[in-house]
């Protein structure tokens, strides 16, 4: 099942603060955030459905991100499995382990390969079930394989995703409300964004 602020993973022993400067394949052993449902558009695409979520994160207009993060998930919308997040000073994306309640980390590099949307979308027309794989959801790269799925969303999906990166006249309000989620994430999910010491 999908992690919600009503069903967060297991509770274990927070790890350490202590970030880290890597972010190649960087394994984290705690759930991502919940999107926020209503800065989120829906795309329903046969076996999976995509989210778009305007994201936004900051307590003042001098230390907030905003942008677009792109979910993956089942039809049925109960599991994420990969996460695309356009925002920050890092732009990166995560493979979502259900089954552990971990995350994979991965670095994205726009000098070498563009803007990060249009990569994205490549990304799922191109890539989907090698990166379901990834996730652990062999089951669901395997139906994509045999019987496809409707990838005319991604037109939408792009658009969405731009239409994410523009300045709103609500970002500080999502923004705050971004870092109060985040918050209450932590308190149901005291792992998140922690790593434990020693790891690279």
């Amino acid at each position: 099942m999908v992690s919600t602020m009503e069903n967060p993973p297991p509770a274990t022993a927070p790890l350490s603060n202590r970030q880290v400067d890597t972010i190649r394949g960087q394994y984290h052993k705690f759930m991502l955030i919940p999107m926020i449902e209503h800065h989120s558009r829906w795309f329903d695409a046969g076996p999976i459905a995509i989210a778009v979520e305007a994201r936004a994160l900051g307590d003042n207009a001098e230390r907030m991100v905003r942008g677009p993060s792109i979910h993956v998930y089942n039809a049925a919308r109960t599991e994420e499995y990969v996460r695309f997040d356009v925002f920050g000073k890092v732009l990166h994306y995560h493979y979502i382990l259900n089954d552990v309640n971990h995350n994979i980390l991965w670095g994205y590099d726009p000098d070498t390969n563009g803007p990060m949307i249009p990569w994205a979308v490549a990304a799922l027309r191109d890539r989907l079930p090698v990166m379901l794989r990834r996730a652990n959801a062999h089951a669901l790269a395997s139906e994509i394989e045999e019987q496809g799925w409707d990838t005319s969303v991604l037109e939408d999906v792009a658009r969405a995703a731009t239409e994410a990166l523009a300045p709103r006249e609500d970002d500080l309000v999502r923004a705050r409300e971004g870092m109060d989620w985040m918050y209450r994430w932590k308190e149901v999910h005291p792992q998140f964004n922690t790593v434990e010491a020693g790891e690279y």
